[in-house]
């Protein structure tokens, strides 16, 4: 399997030339209610980034899958234990060299798939910052997982996309990650929304950033209907993503983006 950190370095100078794109999975270790483990974000991209190899491999894709990054910018959830919280420069530094020593070695097209949503900012500006320094022959592509599917997020669940809730839960159970409680309950989303500026459906764009301290202590961290949470549903999900990175590849490779 294209798995970079199983590999010997031997077999890493044969079978480097081979590929021709490599994906990095980003994620984070806090609180994700009582239900749910600390580095729920990073397994999540983790193992769909193992799954899509797998599938890629099939089709004859040459795709290579890197260690993942379990630690982001997760400062809105320091309130709660186990949460580990990273500077925006400390990140942005560490996934900028992890990525342009990978280019080093021949790859030139990058996928980052993110699994934080604090992440996002300082993922694209990594992202810009790379192929700015390196040139015209490096592409790098970032994504967040839920961006891939919010017309399927709208379609199966009752409840909209936000943390340790019916759809990280379902994703969750999917994945075969620990679900300590399937039943739990979660609380009223805190921050405030709204169908104009900046919409929880994922098949709008925001219009709008706001940024407010938000590091207290909640609980129960769980928000939305998790209760309501599937395997059937979750499965629904990861396929879903799974096949839409997959064509996203190919374009990739392609050039079509």
């Amino acid at each position: 399997m294209p798995i970079w950190d199983l590999m010997t370095w031997k077999e890493f100078e044969v079978y480097v030339d081979r590929f021709t794109v490599a994906i990095l999975p980003v994620g984070s270790v806090e609180q994700h209610g009582p239900h749910l483990p600390l580095g729920l974000d990073y397994l999540i991209v983790d193992e769909l980034c193992r799954r899509l190899v797998v599938r890629a491999e099939g089709v004859g894709l040459k795709v290579v899958k890197l260690p993942p990054i379990p630690y982001g910018l997760s400062a809105m959830w320091l309130g709660n234990p186990g949460t580990i919280v990273i500077s925006s420069n400390s990140f942005i530094n560490y996934v900028y060299d992890v990525l342009r020593s990978v280019m080093r070695w021949g790859i030139s097209k990058l996928l980052i798939l993110n699994g934080h949503a604090g992440n996002s900012d300082a993922l694209r500006v990594v992202a810009s910052d790379l192929v700015k320094d390196l040139g015209s022959d490096y592409v790098v592509v970032v994504t967040s997982w839920w961006e891939l599917v919010g017309d399927v997020i709208n379609e199966v669940f009752e409840s909209k996309f936000f943390h340790a809730d019916e759809v990280e839960t379902s994703v969750a159970l999917a994945l075969g990650i620990r679900v300590v409680d399937v039943g739990v309950k979660g609380s009223e989303i805190f921050r405030r929304y709204d169908d104009f500026w900046h919409s929880l459906d994922l098949s709008k764009r925001p219009k709008i950033y706001v940024y407010r301290f938000e590091g207290v202590r909640r609980d129960p961290g769980s928000f939305g209907m998790p209760e309501k949470a599937s395997y059937e549903k979750g499965l629904k999900v990861v396929n879903t993503v799974i096949d839409r990175l997959l064509m996203l590849i190919k374009d990739l490779i392609s050039g079509r983006v």
